[in-house]
């Protein structure tokens, strides 16, 4: 009776998996029953789903290191030793659905303890579908990221993600699909285990990256047959197949190079490992580690925590299967870099995020913002001070962009040959209103754009046109304050603007459709902007951003075209800001301009407002003689000095205090 009562100690996953788990040929296995002979790498992650303590399991990884097949078993251990409520999220219910029909049938059928808790017949009779299995002491349910009823389910112990990088971030306006999955194990009675694994994206913008970084972030170095140091295997280390002379038979792909020459290499002490040996090498690290009671089973954690274990730097090298080898390896990566030199980077973003299990990085050719702030420390046309014209400054634009609590606002002055040079760059705090202009803020923005400049000539030059978003936030006030100002200052072009989501990819500036006619008695057909009687101005974000992309880069490359004000005035994020987006392929492959998470952007999106605010004013093809014209109106008498003054000036004008930007000079 004691012996009935006594709770059974943990099942180790993999103990279980190699005496239970059964992979027939439909999966793609080399051989029928599981062992970690092919994966030895898996002792330490199967370690970390068995303790207790580590409540969250991340790994980013390549795509042959059987990461699938250990989710499997430990599932399937969970199922026959630890039942309970289990919720599996991939990107798509069809997703779901292949990983249910193509993986987990198969091998669930196989393997006996499986088969005889859970049914996989297809009938419904027993509760079961295709995505949730039915078993004694709980369920599994697979579902897509894309349904909040599917993510918001009931309290979960156990909770999985595959492929992170395609989750939904955003699942019906109700926040991110993995945070919403990770809540359901909040109330769970026993202590619950979230895990989250697969290949990585794009540098910047992978999922599995991020959480990666929230992590131990736990790496497995090898030990060398030779030497006894240990490494984490690095595609870096393989060598022996770079042609050295243009001697043989030339490959249309290869060149001169050998692949079946290439070999890893100690960069301890230059010891040369055939696969065989690479192999054996692992095998033996994960055993002595082992034997010495490590209970990390070799993976070393490179950052302290206690509840998240985080394998990373997992790449086909440290794959024991069979057919996977540094061979292939390199001719893979020589196939990527072939078609990369002419154009398509598609085999090198696979060979990367697939083959090494690193997020790849597009190239666009920008410097970081550490050197594009050196950058404007030694440009000699960057040394102004804060809204200060410079001599070759002629005509002034504003980029406006509005948030629910701030307006950002970017000042720059154009000239000859499309150089310009940043004179304001600063953000007003305040609750912006949406419904009217009554808030201060709006009249602080006043005082900001509409003030006379003081041109190193030693005259005045107003804003000649400015382009303020109207697309998310405080919509009404801004179409407010648009044809308000239209009527108050008639010199100055300014537009209410949004950004273009057309996949033709329309140009910078673009005017409003003529000759438009409003229905005013069928007002259900009448845009918001129709109703208020303002004219939107579509941009095409990814031209502008294309074009200033090119202009920091002339800058990078000392032909100074872009220019900024003193560093020490300029706000400490702007630089940061500058290149908070990257230019990324989306699920088409489609190259568009993306945010990184939790980098605000708001003054690129303003330095695309002001470009916008140039071409509507046709700047980009002023000529020579115009430029001319434009430089002794402004050199030689006030510009606008017969009109009416754009800001009355009133000594007794009303003062309104409005909470500014809290960001800090630089020093």
């Amino acid at each position: 009776m004691a012996e009935d009562i006594k709770p059974k100690p943990p099942v180790n996953t993999a103990e279980w998996s190699q005496k239970y788990l059964q992979l027939p040929e439909e999966v793609g296995a080399c051989q029928r029953e599981f062992s970690l002979e092919y994966g030895p790498h898996l002792y330490g992650i199967f370690a970390a789903f068995d303790d207790p303590k580590i409540e969250e399991i991340y790994c980013m990884k390549a795509a042959q290191v059987l990461w699938t097949t250990a989710l499997l078993a430990y599932i399937f251990k969970r199922i026959c030793t630890q039942a309970g409520v289990f919720l599996g999220m991939f990107a798509s219910e069809s997703a779901a659905k292949k990983f249910a029909l193509t993986k987990m049938k198969p091998v669930g059928l196989a393997t006996k303890p499986v088969a005889e808790r859970m049914s996989f017949s297809g009938s419904t009779r027993d509760g079961n579908t295709t995505l949730r299995k039915v078993f004694d002491g709980g369920f599994l349910e697979l579902f897509g990221s894309n349904s909040p009823g599917n993510v918001k389910s009931t309290t979960a112990s156990f909770v999985f993600v595959e492929e992170p990088d395609d989750a939904n971030e955003d699942v019906g306006n109700q926040g991110d699909s993995i945070k919403l999955l990770f809540e359901r194990t909040k109330r769970s009675p026993v202590p619950p285990k979230k895990i989250l694994g697969g290949t990585p994206s794009q540098k910047g913008f992978s999922r599995v990256d991020e959480y990666i970084r929230l992590s131990d972030r736990r790496v497995l170095p090898i030990g060398c047959h030779e030497c006894k140091q240990l490494h984490v295997l690095d595609f870096e280390n393989v060598h022996g197949w770079e042609a050295d002379s243009e001697s043989g038979e030339r490959h249309e792909i290869f060149g001169f190079n050998r692949p079946d020459l290439a070999v890893y290499v100690c960069p301890h002490c230059g010891s040369p490992w055939d696969d065989y040996q690479r192999k054996e090498n692992i095998r033996a690290t994960v055993a002595a580690a082992m034997a010495a009671g490590d209970p990390l089973c070799g993976w070393v954690a490179t950052k302290p925590t206690t509840t998240v274990a985080g394998f990373t730097c997992l790449n086909e090298l440290y794959s024991c299967l069979n057919g996977v080898g540094v061979h292939s390896l390199v001719k893979d990566y020589l196939e990527a870099e072939y078609y990369a030199s002419r154009g398509d980077t598609s085999k090198q973003v696979v060979f990367i995020n697939s083959k090494l299990g690193r997020p790849y990085e597009y190239q666009d050719g920008r410097d970081n913002a550490e050197t594009l702030l050196a950058h404007a420390k030694e440009d000699s046309e960057s040394q102004r001070a804060e809204k200060v014209c410079p001599s070759g400054g002629l005509k002034i634009t504003v980029g406006i962009d509005v948030q629910d609590n701030r307006l950002a606002v970017l000042i720059r002055a154009h000239g000859r040959g499309r150089r310009s040079w940043l004179m304001y760059a600063d953000e007003i705090y305040a609750k912006v209103s949406t419904t009217s202009i009554d808030d201060p803020v709006w009249v602080e923005l006043d005082r900001i754009v509409f003030a006379a400049f003081e041109h190193e000539s030693g005259r005045s030059l107003y804003a000649g046109a400015i382009s303020i978003d109207s697309g998310g936030h405080a919509t009404d006030a801004v179409y407010e304050w648009v044809t308000t100002r239209q009527k108050k200052y008639p010199a100055v072009k300014i537009m209410a603007i949004k950004g273009s989501s057309s996949r033709t990819n329309p140009p910078v500036f673009s005017p409003p459709p003529a000759g438009k006619v409003l229905n005013f008695q069928n007002p259900d057909k009448l845009t918001k902007a129709d109703r208020k009687n303002v004219k939107l101005y579509m941009v095409g974000t990814n031209k502008a951003k294309d074009y200033l992309s090119d202009q920091l880069k002339l800058n990078a490359r000392g032909e100074g075209r872009f220019h900024f004000y003193r560093a020490n005035d300029l706000r400490a994020d702007y630089f940061e800001q500058l290149v908070a987006e990257a230019k990324v392929a989306d699920k088409t492959g489609r190259l568009v301009w993306k945010q990184k998470p939790g980098c605000p952007c708001e003054f690129w999106d303003c330095e695309v407002y002001a470009e916008h605010a140039a071409r509507a004013i046709k700047i980009h093809i002023t000529t020579d003689a115009e430029w001319d014209k434009i430089e002794v109106a402004v050199t030689q008498s006030d510009l606008f000095n017969e009109a009416v003054p754009l800001v009355p000036a009133k000594d007794n004008a009303p003062r309104y205090t409005v909470k500014k930007s809290t960001f800090k000079r630089r020093d």
